[in-house]
């Protein structure tokens, strides 16, 4: 097969044959990090399966770039989803380029001023939680110990919960997975 160009992927994935499409995104890590504000809005814009190939499309970019070897497009990839991110998305895809950025992203690239700012969004906190949690890292917890001190309610409790979970002592709130939810005359083992 010659070399996919961007704007051949993007023609590709606009095709009515779902094969075409299909086939398309299948080869799209190699077109590189550049491909991703282009895909990006056609995943925003585009009819339903053309916009889920676009999306797929990204994936195979991030998985590409993720892989051993591939220092130089794994940080350009990183920092044209951090733009993305950035730019007013669409909830579902700001929540997809949150993931695509966890699975290549190293700890000391988390910018703490957006990755708290993007854990208080109240459409992509949950997410951007998990993120965090699935990084680990020094970085990763600042950000997460800067949310849980302005959030409230249940979702400071989740965020206790991430912080827990990377070996932080987070006294309150307790986690809500072992508050009883009914009334019981067990007792817990060890008290």
């Amino acid at each position: 097969m010659e070399e996919l160009t961007v704007e051949a992927l993007l023609k590709a994935l606009q095709s009515s044959d779902p094969f075409v499409r299909r086939d398309a995104w299948l080869v799209a890590g190699g077109v590189g990090p550049t491909a991703l504000p282009a895909l990006a809005r056609l995943a925003a814009e585009g009819e339903l399966e053309v916009a889920r190939a676009a999306n797929r499309a990204m994936w195979q970019i991030v998985r590409y770039a993720g892989a051993p070897g591939r220092e130089m497009v794994r940080s350009a990839a990183v920092a044209a989803l951090g733009e993305l991110l950035l730019s007013g998305l669409p909830t579902q895809l700001a929540r997809d380029v949150l993931w695509m950025l966890s699975e290549i992203i190293q700890d000391w690239e988390i910018d703490q001023s957006v990755g708290t700012a993007l854990l208080l969004n109240p459409e992509l906190g949950e997410d951007a939680r998990m993120c965090l949690q699935r990084i680990g890292g020094e970085n990763a917890v600042a950000v997460l110990k800067a949310g849980y001190a302005r959030a409230e309610g249940d979702f400071q409790a989740a965020v206790a919960c991430s912080l827990r979970r990377l070996g932080e002592d987070v006294p309150q709130p307790p986690c809500p997975k072992l508050q009883p939810r009914k009334t019981t005359s067990v007792k817990p083992v060890g008290r």
